[in-house]
């Protein structure tokens, strides 16, 4: 079993927010959805007997997509996570926007997948369904004041996050999915990193110095999140990457410098070894 979790941040629970709500909003949104898969869903009890939309026992509510179960567990607290600086970070959340501080709730929104016959999940596919009903959730609810990421660290508008869905899926959407983050450490040396990539089943990027500018890292790390995200894990330990005529990158699998606990994808520049000049006719003749 495989999942894909996000977190839509309340200024109170909503109970309007519910299953069969929530199911008649994804059918209209999403046209292309199959139908005949989007159902409302059990989530098993201990007993192993599950009640639809979560029963009058439990907060929790659940749709099915297939063989998707799709999960909303609603809690009446803030989740502990520095949000002011989250979105101060985030680009998705406009300068002018003030983070919602005072958020009272959180919803987590759950999106699990059962493989069948050995085969894997395909993460980024459930990535964009958990996308769909974040997106369908905040049509519902004008309580929603954030989208979280937890693997990214990072924060959407909800309004602008249902217009990226509308306007990206059923294609990839990396932008909301991954944090990009670039910096300079304080001696002056110019950094980057990835955050995210792991609810896609692929590996983080960290880029630990560079005379490269902001700009650069920035791009640099966004053509390989969207080339991971479309080829998947294809970039192997000890490739090279051509960056110009003078310089290499070298991928290097390793513990993260931020989290040692957590293996990534380092880029390392490595100089290209000039060729020696060639010995002048005139020494060849004389030796």
């Amino acid at each position: 079993m495989s999942a894909s979790l996000a977190m839509l941040l309340q200024s109170q629970l909503d109970p309007t927010l519910t299953a069969h709500a929530l199911l008649a909003q994804m059918r209209s949104d999403w046209p292309d959805l199959d139908p005949s898969l989007l159902r409302l869903g059990e989530m098993p009890a201990e007993d192993g007997q599950g009640k639809a939309d979560g029963g009058d026992e439990s907060p929790m509510q659940c749709l099915e997509y297939g063989d998707a179960l799709i999960a909303l567990m609603p809690i009446p607290v803030q989740i502990g996570d520095d949000i002011d600086q989250i979105c101060a970070h985030s680009r998705l959340w406009p300068d002018a926007t003030p983070a919602p501080v005072d958020y009272a709730a959180h919803t987590i929104v759950t999106v699990m997948a059962f493989g069948q016959d050995g085969q894997d999940t395909n993460l980024v596919a459930q990535a964009a369904l958990l996308s769909r009903v974040l997106a369908s959730a905040i049509a519902l609810s004008d309580s929603i004041q954030a989208v979280y990421f937890g693997s990214a660290n990072h924060v959407v508008l909800p309004g602008l996050f249902r217009e990226l869905t509308q306007a990206t899926l059923p294609a990839p959407m990396p932008i909301a999915w991954v944090a990009i983050n670039v910096g300079a450490r304080p001696d002056g040396v110019m950094t980057g990193h990835t955050r995210g990539m792991d609810m896609l089943g692929l590996m983080d990027i960290e880029i630990p110095e560079t005379q490269d500018s902001a700009e650069e890292v920035f791009g640099r790390l966004t053509g390989i999140v969207d080339y991971l995200v479309e080829n998947g894990m294809v970039i192997s330990d000890g490739d090279t990457l051509g960056a110009s005529a003078e310089e290499r990158i070298r991928v290097v699998y390793g513990p993260s410098a931020l989290d040692p606990e957590r293996q990534v994808m380092r880029l390392q520049s490595e100089e290209v070894p000039q060729a020696k000049p060639g010995t002048s006719w005139w020494k060849r003749l004389l030796n």
